[in-house]
């Protein structure tokens, strides 16, 4: 059960998360990038507020926590995004965008061990590398020349960014499973993460040109809408859940999977062409996801993955006697507490 939990929780998060380029791109020719993110985060602040009020969801917690969840915000939602939609906007090619953004996986594998004490074993790297092999099959026709030095920093950016929030993001969770406590509900942590968001996006508008709100047509508030509670509510909840289960490195590995799922998309909503080779990067990429995914072997996913990782060297001796509690009942509860929203 929890194996088929794992499974279409991922699914649904590349889906909901590949659908946010394809999204974005018919946002982009309608709303300049500062606005189109600044008005995606204030509807995604708003729903936020009402339905932690409404669930009762407010937790005590310490300023500590509450800034680090507000950088990780900054990161992961404000300077990611904003780095890598500029990036099209400057003229970099959607194709090399996607290429750059492989070096997420490998970077979070690399800095994974000595951040979060999480090992990556030769048959996730091997994963990986197919991984990145799938991603260049796939933009290798796309790929061209002509952007400026400028311009390509922005992906470089948008990975570092996301590579760090997702590593600080996962410390956070391991923290609590150290100390035995109750995890934040999902929803009180992703209305702190969108302020730290909106921290970073605020400053970048101009104060003296205001947002008329009652300018939007129709298709652009659907488009605001999808992109601000099925991609940055949606697939960021999912990755709240898949980083409280699985290690950084496994959940980072089904980037891959993005760019071919949003090729396939934007099949659909564009009529944009599939190759030859994009079908092969497609099944190479799932090749490499489920070959980081299930590291040993068939061995699939069991209720006591939900303590892998636990970091080894930050142990206190005030910690150690919560984690005496024997595997089963401990990773039994933490399966119960993550369903919560």
């Amino acid at each position: 059960m929890q194996a088929v939990s794992l499974t279409g929780l991922s699914t649904l998060f590349v889906l909901l998360w590949s659908s946010g380029w394809v999204a974005s791109q018919l946002a982009i020719s309608e709303l300049d990038i500062v606005t189109l993110l600044i008005v995606r985060y204030l509807i995604v602040f708003a729903a936020l507020l009402l339905l932690v009020s409404l669930f009762g969801y407010w937790r005590r917690m310490s300023l500590s926590e509450v800034l680090q969840q507000m950088l990780v915000g900054s990161l992961m939602h404000g300077i990611y995004l904003m780095a890598a939609l500029s990036a099209f906007e400057a003229g970099v090619s959607a194709g090399l965008v996607a290429f750059i953004m492989t070096l997420h996986p490998m970077l979070t594998a690399t800095l994974s061990s000595r951040v979060n004490g999480e090992e990556v074993s030769a048959r996730q790297w091997q994963g990986l590398l197919i991984g990145t092999l799938a991603i260049v099959l796939s933009v290798s026709d796309s790929y061209r020349h002509g952007a400026s030095g400028a311009a390509l920093v922005l992906p470089f950016l948008a990975v570092l960014a996301l590579t760090v929030g997702s590593l600080l993001n996962r410390h956070l969770e391991l923290c609590h499973k150290a100390r035995a406590e109750r995890p934040q509900p999902v929803l009180l942590i992703l209305l702190l993460q969108s302020t730290g968001a909106l921290l970073v996006l605020l400053p970048m508008r101009d104060a003296n040109i205001p947002i008329h709100f009652s300018h939007f047509q129709s298709g652009e508030w659907m488009l605001l809408l999808w992109l601000a509670l099925g991609v940055s509510l949606g697939s960021y909840a999912i990755l709240q859940l898949l980083l409280r289960r699985i290690s950084t490195t496994r959940v980072a590995s089904l980037g891959y999977l993005i760019p071919p799922a949003t090729m396939v998309q934007a099949y659909l909503v564009f009529g944009d062409s599939l190759s030859v080779v994009d079908m092969a990067g497609l099944t190479l990429a799932a090749i490499g996801v489920y070959c980081v995914m299930t590291p040993e072997g068939s061995r699939t996913a069991t209720p006591t993955d939900s303590t892998e990782g636990l970091p080894r060297i930050a142990m206190t001796d005030s910690m150690r006697l919560p984690l005496t509690v024997p595997v089963r009942p401990l990773a039994a509860s933490t399966a119960r507490l993550d369903i919560e929203l």
